[in-house]
């Protein structure tokens, strides 16, 4: 990169050695016709004068050309706290790249990046809007980070659910189109849990997955005390949310496709005997359930609707969705052995983990390997990596065993 404020500098400095040149050369010459030319009265005193004249305008030139010289550098220079002359690093927090003092700022660009979050994993090259700021959208929406950790029975929770960049960026900006809730039965024998994300093409679908996720806890609450863990039902639960987001439409008097949500559902029973637990997980949509064996630093891929990577473009056409297709929900389920542990996360995450040619699976699996502080994790939730602009929602549960 040229530095233009150097070489002004520079070209300044020379235009001042010219001039010392000229003065001194100009003194020079006139004290040489002074102390040539024949004087009737004083003329050693007025040829003493003239050469004094010659010191003291060289000493003028000399001093000026030091005072303009650029001073050291301060590695080349030992400190006064090292003796041996070895410099001591400086060390400063670096909020951007500095700008030349010599020059007027350049005009910002009409999305100006800000440095990258050092504390989010950050993968390759990253995304380039991951150092855009934050904005706000038009209207009022629900909080662009959501986070939470909770026990319940044998079962640790973490949850966290970050505004894409993709999202917070625009102008306008999007409001945070997933949403999750989290939830445990009367005798905390049962974790529940929801995670949703409304589908960008519809107007209100942050508005959509709040409705699902909401609903879909308080509707599994009321499963479990009524036929029980074994008798949950996928086509009732998911039929009755449906209608719950279609009444939220028309309290709006928009339709309701303009709420369109997927939604991935999990019930947590206790551990057995032997500390094995069974999850019931349920979906609509291309959210996604993962387990991780705490030996095996890898999540694998365990309910939801798989995308086709083998395609030469991913679609993210879904099959299914709320409230307009809620009898092709499915269910499924799991098994976790003693410190195992089942994330509901949306494609958000569940893309970057599925594709092979990344590592972003391998980090998640060492990092969440046990659970981790809400913070740490709500970082990691954040996480920044190339063409990862979406929403990003986490919900993970680690089994403890039996309690």
């Amino acid at each position: 990169m040229r530095d233009d404020g150097r070489d002004d500098s520079r070209r300044d400095g020379l235009m001042d050695g010219r001039l010392r040149a000229v003065l001194f050369a100009a003194v020079v010459i006139g004290a040489f016709i002074e102390v040539s030319t024949p004087h009737r009265r004083y003329g050693p005193l007025v040829d003493m004068f003239a050469l004094a004249a010659v010191g003291v305008v060289g000493a003028a030139a000399v001093w000026g050309s030091e005072s303009a010289a650029p001073p050291a550098r301060q590695r080349d220079r030992p400190g006064p706290e090292h003796p041996s002359g070895a410099t001591a690093p400086i060390c400063r927090y670096v909020t951007g790249p500095a700008a030349p003092q010599s020059q007027p700022p350049k005009p910002r660009p009409f999305l100006r990046e800000r440095p990258t979050d050092l504390s989010v994993p950050r993968f390759g090259d990253g995304a380039r809007a991951q150092g855009y700021p934050w904005l706000l959208p038009e209207r009022t929406v629900q909080n662009g980070i959501a986070a939470d950790e909770a026990t319940v029975g044998a079962f640790t929770l973490r949850a966290a659910s970050v505004i894409g960049p993709g999202h917070r960026c625009g102008r306008p900006a999007e409001p945070r189109q997933d949403s999750y809730r989290i939830g445990r039965s009367r005798d905390s024998r049962h974790a529940i849990v929801a995670v949703a994300d409304g589908l960008s093409s519809a107007a209100w679908s942050d508005a959509g997955a709040t409705t699902a996720s909401s609903q879909a806890v308080t509707l599994l609450r009321e499963q479990i005390e009524t036929v029980g863990f074994g008798g949950l039902d996928v086509k009732d639960l998911y039929g009755r949310i449906a209608a719950s987001i279609a009444g939220h439409a028309a309290g709006r008097g928009v339709e309701p496709s303009h709420l369109a949500t997927v939604l991935i559902t999990a019930v947590l029973a206790e551990p057995d005997a032997n500390g094995v637990a069974r999850a019931w997980v349920a979906w609509l949509g291309d959210s996604s359930a993962w387990t991780l064996d705490p030996h095996v630093p890898l999540w694998r891929f365990s309910a939801g609707e798989a995308k086709d990577r083998t395609a030469a473009v991913v679609s993210n056409e879904v099959a299914g969705r709320l409230p307009d297709t809620p009898h092709l929900a499915r269910d499924h389920y799991v098994t976790l052995a003693p410190g195992a542990a089942l994330a509901l996360v949306t494609d958000g995450i569940g893309d970057a983990w599925a594709d092979p040619a990344g590592n972003v699976n391998t980090y998640f699996a060492n990092a969440w390997r046990s659970p981790v502080p809400a913070t740490r994790f709500t970082a990691d939730v954040g996480f920044d990596a190339p063409q990862c602009l979406d929403d990003r929602t986490a919900v993970v549960l680690w089994n403890g065993g039996r309690a």
